[in-house]
């Protein structure tokens, strides 16, 4: 049996090749002066690209600044960015009931999104180390004007919310954490919000008991750092790839599961959709389905969920017309890693599912 890992993508077309990036600034590494300290402006500019849509005050941070606003320590916590020098950062949740102050982040795009085109919207979130709380949420708005509130509690309605499975886990809360969002353009978009758009009592939230932090800013709040931001037109254009064959592992490139969750996400239907193509024109040939993990977790809960992103995958083939008899799935947890882990990138990369193909 030939264990070779091919990276390659089970499609005709290229689903997923993306165009320049429409957001101005997207890692906060361009400033109007270096961050010295928490924001208190009133003007609603943050960095070049970057706005506030009500009257909260977002913060910058670099590692050109020292104390308050450096990288990577600075008053919010202690975290070096995603990518680059820098970041940006909000409140999301105060747990007051007399209080629901927000703060957002406003950017205009290069150029507007056209009718009926699908964009990819990403962007990495991370709780501050100081935040004495945690909550299980943030979302975007995507729209053909701004936004210029004149309070600073919660603001308009999200065009899509992402919500974690529970607000806080010790093993995972306060790692980068990757924001990803398909959309299909009514046209004419120009403007992207990023922040908590919802009440504090739709927010689910975790008092973390654990926390040392004596930070008084964040004693009742969640803060979240935000880096690396990208709206991304996709297109479909043909290419040419190797034959599938028998007897070899491929990875799936393009299914993706967030992180500690195993619900596939809307972005890996297409791959999954050439795999039942595949496994039709082949009808003697059957497909195991394996998942993997990162080294983040016990061994237990690796397995347990590296079997069930598996069986995500082979429930997907089965309900879409290929025989149960034709799929197995299976789960390695965390013993087989691609990359040593050594960043938030490597173990993204570990969070596969690979597939094989037999010949009956």
């Amino acid at each position: 049996m030939n264990l070779r890992l091919f990276l390659v993508c089970f499609t005709f077309f290229s689903h997923g090749v993306y165009s320049q990036n429409l957001v101005p600034n997207p890692g906060f590494e361009e400033f109007y002066k270096c961050p010295v300290s928490y924001n208190s402006s009133t003007d609603g500019l943050i960095a070049p690209g970057w706005s506030s849509p009500s009257t909260g005050t977002p913060d910058l941070f670099n590692s050109c600044g020292k104390g308050l606003a450096g990288v990577p320590v600075n008053w919010a916590g202690n975290s070096k960015a995603n990518s680059g020098s820098g970041y940006a950062g909000i409140y999301v949740y105060n747990n007051d009931v007399k209080n629901s102050y927000r703060e957002y982040l406003q950017a205009r795009f290069n150029a507007s999104m056209q009718t009926n085109e699908e964009y990819q919207v990403e962007f990495y979130f991370k709780l501050s180390s100081n935040s004495k709380y945690s909550i299980d949420r943030i979302g975007i708005l995507l729209s053909d004007s701004s936004s210029n509130y004149t309070h600073d509690g919660v603001i308009g309605s999200a065009t899509y919310e992402w919500h974690s499975n529970k607000p806080y886990d010790r093993r995972t809360t306060g790692l980068w954490t990757k924001f990803s969002y398909r959309y299909k353009a009514k046209g004419g978009e120009k403007f992207i919000t990023i922040g908590n758009f919802s009440t504090n009592v739709q927010t689910k939230n975790f008092y973390i008991n654990s926390s040392k932090s004596k930070e008084p800013l964040l004693a009742q709040q969640a803060y979240f750092y935000i880096d690396d931001v990208k709206v991304l037109q996709l297109s479909e254009k043909p290419v040419t790839l190797e034959p599938y064959r028998p007897n070899e592992y491929y990875v799936l490139k393009n299914v993706q599961f967030d992180f500690d969750n195993y619900t596939l996400k809307e972005t890996s239907f297409s791959e999954l959709q050439q795999l039942v193509n595949m496994l039709t024109k082949h009808p003697n040939w059957s497909i195991i389905v394996r998942g993997h993990t990162d080294f983040i977790g016990t061994d237990e809960f690796n397995l347990e969920l590296s079997k069930k992103r598996a069986s995500s995958v082979a429930e997907w083939l089965i309900s879409h017309g290929i025989a149960r008899t034709r799929v197995k799935a299976e789960g390695s947890g965390k013993k087989d890693p691609i990359k040593d882990e050594t960043s938030d990138e490597a173990r993204a990369i570990n969070r596969r599912v690979e597939v094989f193909f037999i010949v009956k």
